[in-house]
C-alpha cells in the first residue's frame, strides 16, 4: 500500500499541516525548509533513509499527527 504522502510535494503536504510544524530547530547543516519545498514525499524518504543531515528530522515532522489540522 503506498504512503498517504505518495507523489505530493512537501509544499503540498504543508498545506495539511499546522504551522507550527515549523518552529522546532533542524539539524546543524540542515536544509531550510524552503529548500525542500519542492521536494516530493520520495526524495525526503530516499534522503532520510541516505542519512543526510536534516532529512530524517523532516520526514519525522511531516509524519507526526500532533501537526495535523
Amino acid at each position: 500500500m503506498p504512503h498517504p504522502y505518495a507523489g505530493k510535494t512537501v509544499e503540498e503536504i504543508l498545506e495539511d499541516k499546522k504551522a507550527s510544524i515549523r518552529t522546532p530547530p533542524l539539524d546543524p547543516g540542515s536544509p531550510s525548509w524552503d529548500d525542500i519545498l519542492y521536494l516530493t514525499w520520495e526524495e525526503i524518504d530516499k534522503r532520510a533513509r541516505r542519512r543526510e543531515i536534516g532529512f530524517r528530522t523532516f520526514r519525522k515532522l511531516l509524519t507526526d499527527g500532533r501537526f495535523n489540522k
